[in-house]
């Protein structure tokens, strides 16, 4: 089929692309429930049931802290709170007092979270996490907006970014409102007039991080921490060390991430592949190693692993990268998928990992200023053998892929197109599946093991 029909199922896979999952705003019910949506072990989204060998995740999230009294928290507001917002708005910092006053504002802002009971209310009112965690979002809006000066800001940030650490221990949503803010914070917002573009607050990783390493941490938290480490590898301009720091960190979490639920997975997935590199500063592949390895990896769910595979179409991939194992394992990956699909074609997700893999080939759009002109492999800079290899493992998964985008009931996909990729891997196995000399081979290469 040719590739017309693919772009004209754009419109039917979209909504569950990965590049639309992640532009969807953080919900506080749809984020705490995504840990239990997808069981790890069904049989339409991976082969292997994952063992549930979890550690305890519910040890201390019922128990509210207050971290401040109701009090000093109404002491706050009448003493200090008008000024406070006056500075911040200012957004200029001149003496250690002004310091001292965006300091106690920000821990006053988030502490509030921790209360039974709004204290700044007559009647007794519950707290609303969500309102205040939106009062915040909106105090860094208007620092500076008129002079244009963003010192208070920037030190408010900074404050947020310390006092939100104090918040990792308590109730379950206050944690989770504290997370989610981190992930929402902003250095710059966007403004054509001012031809400034939204830049995330790049040092709200360092927590971030922490709650991905933490073992007590609840799953939804991690979800919310890698989502908000892929924010800021997009928008947050970090430098090569400080992404290969983070990859570094995010690396292992995904290694032991095969126990946890799917969504957990994805979004690591989705964070490495954010920080757009692929070596480390010994110029090892981590990043394309370890994406390689979740996308070979047989216990894993076929959305885990075509997200994936996808990323790695992404990645900034060089001249001298091993193009020729990626793409053999993205086509061996979607033979094995084939296979899976065809003894189970009822649901219809099965579009969206098929998107996947057609995406790691080629960008979302074919619009020349498409931000994203340059992802896919067969969009990658590579020696006209790797070239023609590449677009040659293109042709074999435009066919089912093709097949299976189409609108209406999913057929079953024809021996045809599943002998012609059989055939082509067969020809085309590599000489070894290693990444780098020093890494270990892939143990599930389907059609490199028929071949021993």
């Amino acid at each position: 089929m040719k590739e017309l029909s693919v772009r004209q199922s754009i419109c039917s896979s979209q909504a569950n692309s990965p590049a639309g999952i992640l532009s969807v705003k953080l919900r506080v019910i749809s984020l705490l429930t995504a840990s239990i949506l997808m069981p790890a072990g069904s049989f339409l989204f991976g082969q292997q049931p994952a063992p549930n060998n979890q550690p305890n995740q519910t040890q201390g999230l019922d128990k509210l802290k207050e971290l401040m009294t109701p009090a000093e928290a109404v002491q706050f507001r009448k003493n200090n709170l008008s000024k406070f917002d006056k500075k911040l708005r200012g957004g200029t910092i001149s003496s250690e007092d002004d310091k001292k006053l965006i300091s106690s504002g920000a821990r006053f802002k988030l502490y509030l979270m921790t209360l039974k009971q709004d204290p700044l209310k007559k009647d007794p009112t519950p707290t609303d996490l969500n309102k205040l965690r939106t009062n915040i979002l909106r105090d860094l809006q208007f620092s500076g907006r008129v002079s244009g000066k963003y010192q208070a800001r920037e030190l408010y940030l900074k404050e947020l970014t310390k006092y939100a650490e104090d918040l990792f221990d308590n109730q379950r949503m206050v944690r989770f409102n504290a997370v989610v803010l981190l992930s929402q914070l902003d250095l710059r917002d966007e403004n054509s007039r001012k031809k400034t573009k939204q830049t995330a607050y790049l040092p709200a990783f360092v927590p971030l991080l922490k709650i991905i390493a933490s073992k007590e941490q609840p799953t939804e938290l991690k979800i919310i921490a890698a989502n908000g480490i892929a924010r800021i590898g997009k928008l947050g301009d970090p430098s090569n060390a400080q992404r290969i720091k983070i990859a570094e960190a995010l690396i292992p979490a995904l290694e032991q991430s095969l126990t946890q639920e799917m969504w957990y997975q994805r979004s690591l997935v989705f964070a490495l592949g954010a920080l757009n590199i692929t070596d480390n500063l010994a110029r090892r592949p981590i990043v394309v190693d370890a994406l390689l390895k979740v996308m070979n990896d047989k216990k894993r769910t076929y959305d885990v692993r075509s997200t994936a595979a996808y990323t790695l179409g992404k990645l900034p991939l060089k001249v001298n990268s091993d193009i020729k194992l990626i793409t053999y394992s993205i086509v061996d990956l979607t033979n094995e998928m084939i296979g899976a699909y065809n003894n189970n074609r009822k649901s219809r997700i099965w579009k969206r990992f098929f998107w996947n893999i057609y995406l790691a080939f080629k960008p979302e759009s074919s619009d020349p200023d498409f931000p994203g002109k340059n992802d896919g492999l067969t969009q990658k800079p590579v020696n006209p053998v790797n070239k023609t290899f590449v677009n040659d493992a293109y042709q074999q998964i435009i066919k089912p892929v093709a097949f299976i985008l189409q609108p209406g009931a999913n057929q079953l996909i024809p021996g045809e197109i599943t002998k012609s990729m059989d055939d082509w891997l067969k020809k085309n196995r590599p000489k070894n599946f290693r990444v780098a000399p020093v890494n270990v081979k892939p143990q599930n290469q389907k059609v490199a093991a028929e071949g021993k």
